[in-house]
């Protein structure tokens, strides 16, 4: 961020307020449920240049670069557009399966592939050299202006509440009902936050001070965790590596610390050229103490492999490889540094810095893209579990297919119904109705779950097709009996069926299942127990006679409004 030139206020704030008045059109679409909104391979370009050009610009513009960066900046967002033309496409059929888990992936890798990509492009436009130094400072301040002027829009915001509710108190209500029409919040907003833009960014000293000051704190705080990792890595062979493993966290936990300990790292030497800022003593100590950075790479490397060899690749399992990837080379690059350069290590940051920034950038980018396509190369692992005969392809996960893999998910399991036909209703209906978690449990956990339960009034076939909507992991763990009641609810003369599980505090997992042209629907049911008497629960679920019991109060219905007395002890 240059603070060589005067900013151009008036076309940013010009920016600020052609953003928001997009948003607002884009988010009336969504609303309304017209173009763009049920288009993906529209919608998600238009939102992710809406978004984000406007953001960069603001975050880089001066009166000096104005051509220049509107130039790169025009460049990155055609790079954009295209990789969210794909995501999109990945989206397609609309409809058809959730797309969250996709979204959520595509916004921040995005995000942070133009946080880094705006360091160099600042300094392309600026047109000077390329140095870590400089990258340094645009990272931190671009950042803390962000963050800032994000802050400001909040304050900004819970004044104009305040406003409208005073005014609402008087009986004025014009101000109360301005303050809550969309059409005014996200033009406003988003002005209020080109406002905060420029105002930050005219005090450049104030946040190169705030920087000051977060260096400081962590400069406290780097040697205390380089000494956690240390003494952490030396108890390991004394509890022994199968503790770390078991709770099914240890690699997320050591790459967290690896990426505290190289965050601290990089916010205290900076670009390696200041005087030290630890003495002589406390300065060799943190440049041995890194030298433990391969090891924690190396164990997190192995807890991957250890998943990867039980249960295949996820989108999760690929994003945690990157991860693993990124801090080990930056990692393996300070070691170097160490082993070449020893109290002189820090010269090496520059170098390592410069390069790792443009590898994340071009990885970020990559993996929205038809070349590192996570959602693919999970689909294809999973499948050949099930085609080298790991896994029954009843043990195939198609919750998580339809809800995380995207368009390939959702052909595959297309191919997989029009391969069964009606040979396996029970697959089929797995496939349609999938849930969360069921499919990961093994056929013979299933079948043993299905001999326990307990039927009532007399053992009955549970229609196949509502099989996969009651079984999930809560009839295999942490209740002590299940019990499925075959019974007509609404006097239609067909069976609805209710589910009741019993633990050591009472009931639990009480459901009932009804049929719609839909297919099998689950609802929710609130229970009671007299008398608070949980010890003979079960036994009165097994040996009571069942009976329907109409409501003493019956239902208000005004208009689409439902009121539904429930007494206290119902």
């Amino acid at each position: 961020m240059s603070t060589s030139s005067p900013l151009p206020k008036v076309r940013m704030l010009v920016i600020s307020t052609i953003q928001g008045v997009l948003l607002y059109a884009l988010y009336r679409a969504f609303d309304n449920n017209t173009w763009p909104s049920e288009s993906p391979l529209w919608s998600y370009p238009m939102l992710t240049i809406t978004a984000a050009v406007p953001l960069m610009l603001l975050l880089s513009l001066t009166r000096s670069n104005t051509i220049a960066i509107a130039r790169h900046v025009t460049a990155f967002a055609a790079i954009l557009a295209l990789l969210a033309i794909y995501t999109g496409w990945q989206a397609e059929p609309f409809g058809e399966f959730p797309v969250s888990s996709l979204s959520f992936a595509f916004i921040f890798s995005i995000g942070l592939a133009c946080f880094k990509a705006l360091m160099y492009l600042q300094q392309r436009a600026d047109r000077v050299a390329l140095t870590y130094q400089v990258l340094f400072t645009n990272s931190w301040r671009n950042f803390l202006v962000a963050a800032l002027s994000a802050l400001f829009v909040l304050v900004f915001w819970l004044v104009l509440m305040l406003w409208g509710q005073l005014f609402k108190i008087i009986e004025i209500d014009f101000f109360h009902e301005l303050f809550g029409e969309e059409w005014f919040i996200f033009p406003a907003l988003s002005v209020a936050f080109g406002l905060g833009m420029i105002m930050f960014r005219d005090l450049t000293h104030v946040i190169d001070n705030i920087s000051k000051l977060l260096h400081w704190l962590i400069k406290l705080l780097l040697p205390l965790v380089v000494v956690i990792a240390v003494i952490f890595l030396a108890a390991l062979p004394v509890v022994g590596f199968g503790v770390l493993w078991s709770t099914g966290r240890g690699t997320a936990l050591l790459l967290w610390l690896l990426a505290i300990i190289l965050f601290f790292t990089n916010a205290v030497y900076q670009d390696g050229r200041e005087t030290s800022p630890y003495p002589s003593l406390v300065h060799r100590a943190i440049y041995v103490g890194l030298c433990v950075m391969p090891f924690v790479s190396a164990l997190s490397l192995y807890g991957l492999v250890l998943r990867l060899n039980q249960y295949g690749w996820t989108v999760e399992r690929c994003w945690a490889f990157v991860v693993w990837l990124i801090l080990a080379l930056f990692s393996l690059g300070y070691v170097i540094g160490i082993v070449r350069r020893r109290s002189q290590w820090t010269t090496e940051l520059a170098r390592v810095n410069t390069a790792m920034g443009l590898i994340v950038l071009a990885i970020m980018l990559l993996a929205n893209s038809p070349a590192l396509d996570f959602r693919k190369i999970s689909l294809a692992s999973q499948l050949a579990r099930v085609e080298a005969g790991e896994i029954d392809l009843r043990e195939f996960d198609f919750y998580y297919a339809k809800n995380h893999l995207g368009r390939p998910g959702y052909l595959a399991m297309q191919e997989m119904k029009a391969s069964i036909g009606d040979s396996d209703p029970y697959l089929l209906s797995m496939i349609e109705n999938p849930t969360w978690r069921s499919a990961s449990t093994s056929q013979e956990a299933r079948d043993s779950a299905w001999a326990d339960i307990t039927y009532r009034p007399a053992p009955f076939d549970v229609p196949a097709k509502l099989k996969p909507l009651i079984f999930d992991d809560a009839l295999l763990k942490n209740t002590q009996e299940t019990m499925l009641i075959q019974i007509d609810l609404d006097g239609d003369g067909d069976f609805e069926y209710v589910r009741v599980s019993t633990h050591e505090h009472g009931l639990r997992n009480t459901q009932f299942y009804f049929w719609t042209d839909e297919g099998w629907q689950a609802g929710g049911l609130r229970y009671s127990v007299q008398n608070q008497d949980y010890d003979a629960l079960w036994d009165q679920l097994n040996d009571k006679k069942i009976e329907l019991v109409e409501p003493r109060f019956k239902y208000i219905k005004i208009g689409n409004i439902w009121l539904k007395p429930i007494l206290d002890d119902n």
